[in-house]
């Protein structure tokens, strides 16, 4: 009976990994399918508003951080009411463009009458920052621009949530059928190591080399030893904490695959942050190239962002998001996070320590969902292997007891002399007892009471 139900754990926890993979390879991780979104002619008008204006007050933020700060928190709150509207049907037609059909406009009539589907969000910002400015002091624009800039890390842990969410959906596409495995998988954790290991060398390498006099390659020993520990040091964390996991990963062949796809991606996001942080910290790497960097980051952040708020994420709770207002939502992010990255430099002196501090945040939210991610999808085999433990404990004990009545011999001669202790107690419980009146007990002696 035992070994039924044991093996009838094994098939449900076999269906459960099944059902929690096939969830998250059904999440749209299409990076090129949302870039033909935002760079559709139903939806273009809005990303080109989002970068003119981010721009434009990225701009004016080095001369008054308060006046940019009002204007990029407007137009977040401006997407933010029209994602909230974007359910009437009646407003969902205002924020996107229709089929011009056979009576086709010129391309710069086109353009002039696309920008009509900018009214909505941007009326809303325009009432945001009347009244924000109407009924505060003047100084509270000065403290928006201060909170502002201290959501860099919110958005370093959105940033790493994300990448987690996008990566967790590529690891498990194409997995193989669900199937018992053998072995601990040291071949797969040893290339995993190389080949995280092989990209910190590599990029270690690049970065060194773009401050060379001539395009060639030139590798300092020094930077490549110590980053080369401080990926190492990571990888061996990583794999440290989710140690367990990965024994639980490793006894089924499609959960062995989504392992290591999971942490080879996961792996090479911390890594390259921890390089960007190193770079920052020892390598003084050029005002321009951190500029370009960081944009580069900015673009990477709002677009994974949009990417998350758009696609049906592993475990999402939002009730708020769905496929008519997710755009919207995904606006108002791109807006605060340009301009919190504004705020930062404008507001804080040391920007790249600053920055520094948001990759190290990345980092550690990398190796943090590393773990989680792992956790959520292997929750169903740790109990199964729990309840396997419970029936080995308890499989003797209860044959044991089932084998004692088939065992059990004759009275024995030497006991049939005694007393009937039984059916002595038997007499006496079935006795009438005398209670109460009739019982020789005298009450006042029992309990005596004084008024």
């Amino acid at each position: 009976m035992w070994s039924v139900e044991t093996e009838e754990g094994n098939a449900e926890a076999v269906d459960a990994d099944a059902a929690r993979l096939k969830e998250l390879a059904s999440v749209d991780a299409s990076l090129i399918g949302l870039l033909r979104t935002l760079l559709s002619f139903k939806t273009l008008p809005h990303l080109l508003g989002l970068v003119v204006f981010s721009s434009v007050f990225y701009a004016l933020a080095d001369g008054s951080a308060g006046f940019a700060a009002v204007g990029f928190t407007s137009l977040a709150v401006g997407y933010a009411a029209t994602a909230v509207l974007s359910n009437i049907e009646g407003v969902k037609s205002w924020t996107l463009l229709q089929p011009w059909g056979d009576n086709r406009p010129t391309l710069q009539k086109r353009l002039l009458l696309s920008s009509r589907i900018l009214a909505l969000p941007f009326g809303l910002a325009v009432v945001f920052a009347v009244a924000f400015i109407a009924l505060t002091t003047e100084s509270a624009a000065d403290w928006l621009a201060l909170g502002l800039a201290g959501l860099f890390v919110l958005w370093a842990v959105a940033q790493g949530r994300s990448f987690a969410g996008w990566a967790s959906s590529i690891a498990a596409r194409k997995s193989p059928q669900s199937a018992p495995k053998s072995g601990k998988g040291y071949v797969a954790l040893t290339t995993l190591f190389g080949i995280v290991v092989a990209f910190g060398l590599v990029c270690i390498t690049a970065y060194s080399s773009l401050h060379a006099a001539s395009f060639t390659i030139q590798p300092k020993k020094i930077d490549m030893v110590v980053f080369t520990s401080i990926a190492i040091a990571a990888f061996v964390l990583m794999n440290t904490i989710t140690w367990r996991e990965r024994g639980l990963a490793m006894a089924d062949k499609a959960l062995r695959r989504f392992h290591f796809r999971w942490s080879l991606l996961i792996h090479l996001f911390v890594t390259w942050h921890l390089l960007t942080v190193y770079r920052h910290a020892a390598m003084n790497p050029g005002t321009i190239e951190v500029y370009i960097e960081e944009v580069a980051l900015m673009i990477f952040t709002v677009f994974m962002g949009i990417w998350s708020l758009t696609s049906r994420g592993f475990g999402s709770e939002l009730k708020l998001l769905n496929t008519n207002n997710a755009l919207p939502w995904g606006l108002a992010f791109g807006y605060a996070y340009a301009g919190s990255v504004a705020m930062i430099s404008s507001v804080v002196e040391d920007f790249q320590t600053v920055m520094m501090i948001g990759h190290v945040i990345a980092s550690v939210t990398g190796i943090w969902m590393h773990r989680s991610v792992l956790k959520t999808l292997l929750v169903r085999h740790d109990e199964t292997l729990e309840i396997q433990t419970m029936v080995k404990e308890i499989e003797p004990s209860v044959r044991s007891q089932q084998a004692t009545p088939e065992n059990e011999a004759e009275p024995s001669p030497a006991t049939t002399g005694q007393e009937d202790w039984d059916g002595d107690l038997n007499k006496d419980w079935d006795a009438p007892k005398d209670i109460g009146l009739q019982a020789e007990v005298e009450w006042e002696d029992v309990i005596n009471i004084e008024d």
